[in-house]
């Protein structure tokens, strides 16, 4: 499971790297800043990987699925609509999607802790 996410997960860093990059490269009218954009591509690439090999490792069975699926949807849904308040839109999906993982591996503690950690 383990060599498979991590050859899709470098398989879709790839693709949305080309794509973000030409995406980038032909809305823009400042041709000659190919550097910065060919670094801001490479960074949109390294992220994404992380982002989607992390995601996609905690959710490796239906129990997770479950308690992942409802957490993180909430919590990023409750910190856009407070950060779009104050404008911070951005970082209101970065810590929405913090606070969402923070929720899901709390309530796998929790339930793993019930009755004083006693599995009957």
């Amino acid at each position: 499971m383990n060599k498979h996410l991590i050859k899709r997960t470098i398989t879709i860093s790839i693709v949305f790297g080309v794509l973000f990059f030409l995406l980038n490269y032909f809305s823009s009218s400042h041709h000659n800043a190919v550097g910065q954009l060919i670094l801001k591509s490479l960074l949109a690439m390294i992220v994404l990987g992380i982002l989607y090999y992390v995601l996609f490792s905690i959710v490796n069975s239906p129990e997770r699925k479950y308690k992942f699926g409802i957490t993180i949807p909430i919590a990023l849904l409750v910190a856009i609509i407070i950060c779009s308040i104050v404008a911070t839109i951005k970082i209101g999906i970065i810590v929405g999607l913090l606070i969402g993982v923070i929720a899901g591996y709390m309530w796998e503690f929790i339930e793993k802790n019930k009755n004083g950690g006693d599995h009957r």
